[in-house]
């Protein structure tokens, strides 16, 4: 089954991969006299590459290792910079109203991502975890009817 598992999940990256390649491809090809719109494209593309590489680094990497902090930092940044970059290009094309509420929600969603990456330890996380699975061992009461 883990050979399985493993096999197939490589293969869903390459197919992501190869999809996010054409796109970006036909994206630059079509936008080919706006250089703004090409280096959006590009720039959102390779953050991706690089975002999707250190979160898998990031998996492989042991808990007590100094480069999981680092890794830690980089997945951030790098997810932040996806942020920022297409919330600038919605907000961009919305009223101020709507424009305003994208940008919140953009600053809400890397103020939580900060949060739950650096504020809250792993040691809480995984209380959690625990508490949630001791809970599902539980049995259900099934209330009779009258």
């Amino acid at each position: 089954m883990s050979g399985t598992k493993r096999s197939s999940s490589w293969f869903l990256t390459l197919a992501g991969f190869i999809f996010l390649t054409f796109n970006s491809g036909m994206a630059i090809y079509r936008s080919h006299n706006d250089y703004w719109s090409v280096s959006f494209v590009a720039a959102s593309y390779v953050d991706l590459l690089l975002l999707f590489f250190c979160l898998e680094m990031f998996e492989k990497t042991p808990r007590d290792s100094p480069n999981r902090h680092r890794l830690k930092i980089a997945v951030w940044v790098l997810s932040t910079f996806l942020t920022m970059m297409f919330s600038y290009r919605v907000a961009a094309l919305m009223p101020l109203a709507v424009a305003v509420v994208v940008w919140a929600m953009a600053i809400g969603t890397v103020s939580a991502g900060f949060y739950l990456f650096f504020l809250y330890g792993e040691e809480e996380a995984e209380k959690v975890d625990v508490a949630a699975c001791e809970d599902l061992k539980k049995p259900l009461k099934i209330a009779e009817g009258p």
